[in-house]
This record gives C-alpha cells, structure tokens and sequence, in this order.
C-alpha cells in the first residue's frame, strides 16, 4: 500500500526475471514462471496484499499479481521484478480497484501513477496514518505534496472509504486494545513491557501498520 514499506533485497528475485530477454512481456511467461513470482511475492508480503494488508491465501486464484504501473502503458515492465505485487482479489479495493480508475471525473478518475505511494521505493509510514477506529487518513503536518500524494494513494486503493477494510482493521486492533486497557492502571513500565514483546509478534499480522501505528500512540 502502500501501506508497509517493502523491501525487495530482502528475498532474491525469482530466477524468471533474473535475466532480461528483449520484447518478452508478461503474457509470454509460463504458468510454473508465473507461480514462482507469486510464491516470491507472497514471501516478500508476508502473504499478505501488498495495499491494504489483509490476509490472503497461496493459491493463484486467491490474490493476483499486480503491476503497479500498468501493462498497457508500460510495455518495458511487464516483467520488471520491481513493478510487481500480490494484491487480494476485492473488486472493491486495492489493484482491482485501481484498474477501474479510467474515467475523466469522480471516485473513479484516472490518475497519474508517480501520484501513488509505491510501497517499493517510498516510506508509506512518511505519508499516512492509521487510527484506532480503524480509519486512515493523511498523516498529519506532512508537505503539501506528500498530502496530495496520501490522498490520491487512498482514493485510487479505497483504502479509507471502504467499511469493510475499516471493519477488519478496528477487528485486528480490538483485542490490543483490551491488553492495553488492562495494563494502562498498572503502570507504564508494564504497558512497555507488552508493547516490546508483541513488536516482534506483529510484524507477519494482517493489518499490522494499523497495529503498530495503535502501539506507537500510547507510548
């Protein structure tokens, strides 16, 4: 999302796309080349969409490869390792969603892709920031370029009108919330205490910006 930084050094690039071969494109590669990039996707992800962080499965019908910059108007990287994420199948959010922005006007207008937040090369955290409540919103006293960029980045995903998202963020932060609670009138050592241990335990979790963005409010 664009909402987690992901590093790409972190996981080799699958050997399929190791070695460039002039005018191969994406629909060119095999299934077998096409499911060892999404295995090393789904590594780098954490199985998770790389835009709104939901759990998804392994299988190629449960998410899809996305490009970022899309096929049609980037014919040289349709089989660039770095324009590639796993993305869920919501038709409602997230790449689905970002293909359907091609009107001129409205919630679905076409947008210019160096507007988005790439989860790749930028630092999401810079840009937004996520509530307890389970919203997200522009992370505030950023530049005005950067808010723009926050804004568009939500609009394009609907990563903050979309009430299930909403719903499933304010799920995953409920039972931090609840331990935190419990530890606030035992005093602030403790609180910290938890806070450190479950640091670690957090970041495979689904929706765990939102969480993490919870922990680092309280303290």
């Amino acid at each position: 999302m664009t909402v987690r930084h992901l590093d790409r050094k972190s996981i080799p690039t699958p050997a399929c796309l190791g070695v460039p071969t002039d005018g191969r494109r994406y629909c060119d590669l095999t299934g077998a080349e096409k499911a060892e990039i999404r295995v090393s996707l789904l590594n780098l992800q954490g199985n998770r969409c790389a835009y709104c962080e939901r759990r998804t499965g392994d299988e190629r019908d449960e998410g899809h490869i996305e490009h970022f910059r899309k096929q049609a108007e980037h014919v040289d990287l349709t089989t660039t390792w770095e324009n590639m994420y796993w993305s869920c199948k919501d038709e409602k959010t997230c790449g689905k969603h970002k293909d359907k922005c091609t009107k001129t006007t409205g919630r679905l207008a076409q947008f210019h892709e160096e507007d988005l937040i790439d989860p790749g090369i930028d630092e999401p955290d810079h840009f937004l920031l996520f509530v307890e409540d389970g919203t997200v919103i522009s992370r505030p006293g950023i530049d005005p370029d950067s808010q723009r960029r926050a804004e568009e980045t939500l609009r394009v995903f609907r990563l903050a009108d979309s009430a299930y998202l909403k719903q499933q963020r304010e799920d995953a932060l409920r039972p931090y919330k609840s331990a935190v609670k419990y530890l606030l009138p035992r005093g602030n050592d403790l609180l910290a205490e938890y806070v450190d241990s479950e640091r670690e335990n957090i970041q495979q979790a689904p929706f765990s910006t939102a969480i993490r963005h919870y922990f680092e409010g309280i303290l």
